[in-house]
């Protein structure tokens, strides 16, 4: 759920945008604690001091860089990774404090594609299959597939950038192939960030409402999400982030609505162009209307990844 960043090779050729941005992701928090096994965490898009090659992550975490006055060549376009995670929660069912401890097995298969359409406009495909293998509760595995495209605008460095998502997505029982759940969800939203402390810390914060069609339609809900953290280049190839996530989600088939407050953060070493290590750890306290979808659950996880 984030990277670390490299030393430029030459800074007169980078110019870092310092676009934060609001990434409808499936991540450790995304298969631990979320109602239909679909949650968001916040990963800034934007960066610090960087080198003009970025991995696959870096893009996910850190954000593009813009090197002016070279085209960016196809395969560059392009990221492949494989990510695999191990975590620990409390509870795993989702279901009061902390009742339900677990240790689960997370990998992830992400292809995708950015470019610049013009000066002021990108465009982002994200593509992923993941699964979730628990330990304790085995019944409650899932493999969910997963697309984001998505355009943003961004007319100045230092002013907000703009964006709209489509996010279509499927999750499925790991043994039994049953639908669990499946919907599209249709976001709006704008974020900043500002780097500071010489480049080496970068500040942001962001907005998006998400209006979600979902089958089955009791799952069919609009959120507001409001994001506010810090990303720190602690050396060369070792970055950490905080950030807090406040969600209001008002589902529109019944009387239900929620209020979830979460505080992250994550560590991620770079031992080389293609292999990341990351140490994540998140609380989460939802609160709602229907007393069985209250929940407190802390999560911590190790991950390895490879990017090509």
């Amino acid at each position: 759920m984030a990277s670390p960043i490299q030393n430029p090779k030459s800074k007169s050729m980078i110019q870092a945008r310092l676009i934060p941005s609001l990434l409808l992701l499936i991540g450790v928090c995304g298969h631990l604690l979320a109602q239909d096994g679909k949650t968001y965490t916040y990963h800034t898009k934007g960066s610090l001091a960087q080198s003009s090659r970025q991995s696959a992550q870096e893009i996910e975490d850190i954000g593009e860089i813009d090197e002016k006055g070279s085209s960016t060549p196809f395969r560059e376009k392009l990221r492949f990774n494989v990510d695999v995670r191990s975590a620990y929660t409390t509870n795993a069912l989702l279901q009061g404090n902390h009742g339900s401890s677990d240790v689960i097995f997370l990998p992830t298969i992400e292809a995708g594609f950015h470019t610049a359409l013009n000066k002021y406009v990108n465009f982002d495909l994200d593509t992923k299959v993941e699964s979730a293998i628990y330990s304790r509760f085995q019944d409650h595995g899932f493999v969910g597939y997963s697309a984001q495209a998505t355009l943003d605008y961004h007319i100045k460095e230092g002013l907000p950038r703009f964006y709209t998502t489509v996010e279509p997505y499927r999750y499925e029982s790991f043994d039994t192939g049953q639908l669990q759940t499946e919907a599209i969800g249709f976001t709006g939203g704008t974020d900043w960030g500002m780097a500071f402390n010489g480049g080496r810390t970068l500040g942001f914060v962001g907005y998006s409402f998400t209006e979600y069609v979902s089958d089955p339609s009791i799952d069919t809900r609009q959120a507001h999400r409001i994001v506010a953290g810090f990303a720190h280049q602690i050396r060369s190839n070792l970055t950490a982030q905080l950030y807090y996530v406040y969600q209001y989600s008002n589902y529109t088939d019944f009387d239900r609505s929620d209020s979830q407050n979460t505080v992250a953060g994550n560590l991620i070493y770079q031992f080389n162009d293609h292999w990341y290590g990351s140490l994540t750890t998140s609380f989460i306290n939802n609160g709602s209307t229907q007393e069985h979808a209250a929940y407190q659950s802390f999560s911590t996880a190790l991950g390895l990844s490879y990017h090509f």
